[in-house]
């Protein structure tokens, strides 16, 4: 598995999401790319503990793996990429994250989380619906 072989699927993946597509619609679209490109997927992968919140239990979107390689994919409805996505992408400590929200921008408090490196030093695809295109991103811890 390839970090090379992740940009074309980040391709792939801008080339079908879309604001009008609704949700569920479009994580089909994504398990389908995914699974052409020999990947096992989870919808729905449960989160036990968030990391604020020991009490409070989420699920991913999606999580794609191949071997050990694992893949995090959030989808949030709205214009920013949340915290709450990040919160749930880190229990799993995936080798890549990709979050997809309608302008492809992080919440502040994501960027503050980087700042004090507070979240994953995996590479994270930020895409946007409205432009389908997508931006990466990495913070070393």
């Amino acid at each position: 598995m390839t970090y090379s072989e992740i940009e074309g699927i980040v391709e792939q993946i801008t080339k079908v999401v879309s604001p009008e597509i609704k949700h569920n619609d479009t994580i089909n679209q994504l398990e389908m790319i995914f699974r052409k490109n020999g990947y096992y997927t989870t919808r729905e992968y449960p989160i036990f503990k968030m990391k604020d919140k020991p009490e409070r239990t989420g699920r991913i979107d999606l999580v794609a793996r191949k071997g050990k390689f694992r893949v995090a994919i959030e989808y949030d409805h709205h214009k920013l990429v949340k915290w709450k996505s990040f919160q749930k992408i880190i229990q799993i400590k995936p080798d890549v994250a990709i979050a997809i929200a309608g302008s492809g921008e992080l919440e502040p408090n994501v960027k503050r989380a980087w700042k004090f490196r507070e979240i994953m030093s995996c590479p994270v695809y930020v895409m946007s619906l409205t432009q389908r295109a997508y931006k990466k991103v990495s913070i070393q811890v």
